[in-house]
């Protein structure tokens, strides 16, 4: 009787494990199309690839800069959770490279000189973050990427 019960548990104990795969997998949102930003901060320090499309002074310094040109994502292709398309300012684009965690909340991306991380708040919705460092100059932001309808 003993040696059942053991064997019983035994097969619910591999009955969950086989599970819980599937209970992790999640659906993994479409990333596809046009992203914009809003709601962003951002600065650079020094002269950045994309300083042809347009930047600012920030008062009170000789060096730090905001881009005055807006940004655009183009997410082109997906496969699972890999996408990948085109980071542009008016006048310089960018090959842009990225993946969703397996939950699907959170995400990473790379264009030619930085990186992205951040979190999907909804469909239409992803919350970022973005740090470049190069021998020229430094950018950080954060802000909300919106899909344009």
């Amino acid at each position: 009787m003993r040696h059942l019960r053991a064997v019983g548990g035994l097969v619910v104990l591999l009955a969950g494990a086989a599970l819980a795969p599937a209970a992790l997998a999640q659906t993994v949102p479409d990333l596809k199309g046009t992203w914009v930003p809003a709601e962003g901060a951002h600065i650079i320090d020094g002269t950045s690839r994309h300083h042809a499309s347009g930047t600012a002074p920030v008062a009170g310094d000789d060096t730090l800069r905001q881009h005055t040109s807006p940004f655009v994502f183009e997410i082109e292709k997906q496969d699972g959770r890999t996408f990948w398309g085109v980071f542009s300012s008016a006048k310089v684009s960018e090959k842009l490279i990225g993946a969703l965690s397996v939950d699907g909340k959170r995400f990473v991306m790379a264009d030619e000189d930085g990186t992205f991380s951040g979190t999907v708040v909804d469909a239409d919705t992803l919350d970022y973050c973005y740090t470049h460092v190069t021998p020229t100059d430094r950018a950080v932001a954060c802000g909300l990427l919106v899909r344009k309808k």
